[in-house]
């Protein structure tokens, strides 16, 4: 048996506890206080100085270069837990629901692993247990001050929990999946603030509709996609809601329209968000109102760097028992932020199939793991760490 995957297993009861302790008590966002202070526990415990770096935390073992770093996030969701475990969310209207308290157990158990194979390993491991993933910004904010730097990271490492995917090569416990390149869309949220000008419904020509307007800028919008970008890009726009008025007699003068748009290339998305903007522009104008954007949630595609990702699934064939190659995913991941600096591999670990009885996935409030396969997850950190440092140290 490879020697991580042996040393993982024996750790099992370890990860399955400190990853119930995170279950049990869990946080949002930048606020997670416990969580921090429990993480910086377990780490202190393995012999490491971690310290906190936007909102998040860092540490390192090993030294010199190449320099990789291996990320776990670590904040819930706004949800109330329906899963019915025994560990289930003690703080209202939070739960772990996505998988990040599995996240953390596994990376945790891997850096005491690594910290146990210190003296051979041929470069620096760094952890990078990230806060605000949900909202998509504890990627961006940990880079802004300094996670790549001191020491400079040279390549990135992330693994997801893949829970109720019907498909077993994703799902089931023991198994690895990845996508060879595009691994998981951009994600972008637009907000269309109209004006117009209200009136009584007796007298709509002395109003300007912002209803009417906002009417014309979403039937233009289901067009955009559609006549502007190649069939093969994959892009979705869609529009979610849109808010206007308060009476039946009273023309609106105000009205707001909410959307998301999802892609794979960083090209086509800066191109749709310009039309989405002239679109709403021009339709406003032609109406006699006025129309602005803004994007107040935005995530990059994560795109996997083809011969990293190759490299790592061979580290991942030595201790999982199977590694399948999947097509990009639809969801968004703020790791994404990490590919405009740096390589990055990001790989799905199975955690629960519908065949054992986990039959529902991510942001479901009922949510539930498959513990048997958090172990794998492990030694995968393990295994590509230690052999992508020893293939790359000159």
């Amino acid at each position: 048996m490879n020697i991580f995957l042996k040393e993982a297993q024996e750790l099992q009861p370890e990860i399955i506890e400190n990853r119930r302790h995170i279950h049990e008590d869990p946080e949002l966002g930048f606020d997670l206080p416990n969580t921090r202070s429990f993480v910086k526990e377990r780490l202190r415990a393995c012999g490491y100085e971690p310290r906190e770096l936007g909102g998040g935390i860092v540490c390192t073992v090993g030294q010199g270069s190449p320099v990789l770093m291996l990320r776990a996030d670590m904040d819930a969701l706004p949800q109330t837990e329906e899963s019915g475990e025994i560990f289930s969310s003690k703080n209202p209207g939070v739960c772990h629901s996505c998988g990040h308290d599995g996240h953390t157990a596994m990376l945790l158990a891997a850096a005491k692993i690594l910290k146990k194979h210190e003296s051979e390993l041929e470069g620096t491991v760094k952890f990078m247990f990230e806060a605000g993933e949900e909202i998509l910004s504890g990627c961006q904010r940990m880079i802004d001050e300094g996670v790549l730097e001191d020491p400079k990271v040279d390549a990135a490492m992330a693994l997801h929990a893949n829970i109720g995917n019907p498909d077993p090569r994703r799902s089931t416990p023991g198994n690895f999946s990845y996508c060879a390149r595009e691994a998981s869309a951009s994600g972008d949220e637009f907000h269309i603030h109209i004006t117009g000008r209200a009136a009584h419904s007796s007298t709509p020509n002395e109003g300007i509709s912002a209803l009417s307007i906002g009417v014309n800028i979403c039937n233009q919008l289901e067009q955009l996609v559609a006549l502007n970008v190649p069939s093969d890009q994959n892009f979705v726009l869609a529009i979610g809601s849109m808010k206007s008025g308060t009476a039946a007699n009273i023309i609106p003068g105000e009205a707001l329209i909410k959307g998301t748009l999802r892609g794979y290339s960083n090209e086509y998305r800066a191109a749709v968000k310009q039309r989405i903007e002239a679109i709403a522009r021009n339709a406003a104008e032609t109406w006699g109102g006025t129309a602005t954007v803004d994007y107040p949630i935005g995530v990059s595609p994560l795109i996997n760097d083809t011969e990293m990702a190759k490299e790592m699934a061979g580290y991942a064939e030595d201790v999982c028992k199977k590694v399948s190659v999947i097509p990009p995913l639809p969801a968004s991941e703020d790791f994404a932020e990490m590919c405009q600096f740096v390589p990055v591999f990001f790989g799905n670990i199975g955690l629960g199939s519908p065949e054992d009885g986990y039959e529902f996935s991510h942001h479901n409030p009922k949510l539930r793991m498959d513990e048997s396969g958090l172990y794998y997850g492990t030694a995968v950190f393990c295994s590509c760490a230690f052999n992508w440092l020893k293939n790359h140290h000159k």
